[in-house]
């Protein structure tokens, strides 16, 4: 895992943190340049399929490159994607399954692919109701949390 930097606040104080290892079980934290082992005793994942994003909020995730294409340069922004019509990702893992393609049509609730996560198997439904417009991972891809696995065209009201 890359590491990652955090800023957080408690009780009005910032503690700069930083992630250097992260496993289901433990994690290598730097807070405030002191390095410390912890213990992780619940990830919440059974609530991650709870957890949606603030409406209103885009997602913006960049194209993936193809054997044979140029990649995009900085002048070329990815163009950001309204979360009211994209099925995330509620937890990182590896697509098994994907069970719509590009023109299906999806309601809530469906379910649309099959997502392991710490050996266990996870049926991903679809959170939005309309018609597969785009489809962002292949099977076998491994995919992080709130990625968007798919966008949807809700339905002509």
């Amino acid at each position: 895992m890359n590491e990652k930097e955090i800023i957080l606040e408690i009780q009005g104080k910032e503690y700069k943190v930083l992630i250097e290892e992260f496993t289901a079980e433990k994690a290598s934290v730097r807070v405030n340049g002191n390095k410390y082992s912890v213990a992780i005793k619940d990830l919440g994942i059974e609530r991650a399929a709870e957890i949606k994003p603030e409406k209103g909020k885009p997602v913006v995730k960049p194209a993936k490159v193809e054997a044979g294409q140029k990649q995009k340069t900085l002048s070329q922004k990815p163009k950001a994607i309204p979360l009211d019509n994209a099925v995330l990702s509620p937890l990182p893992g590896q697509l098994l399954q994907i069970f719509v393609k590009e023109g299906d049509h999806v309601e809530v609730g469906q379910k649309i692919c099959l997502l392991e996560a710490m050996k266990m198997e996870n049926e991903i439904n679809s959170t939005v109701q309309g018609v597969v417009i785009d489809i962002k991972f292949n099977e076998g891809d491994t995919v992080n949390q709130g990625d968007v696995l798919i966008l949807v065209k809700p339905p002509e009201s």
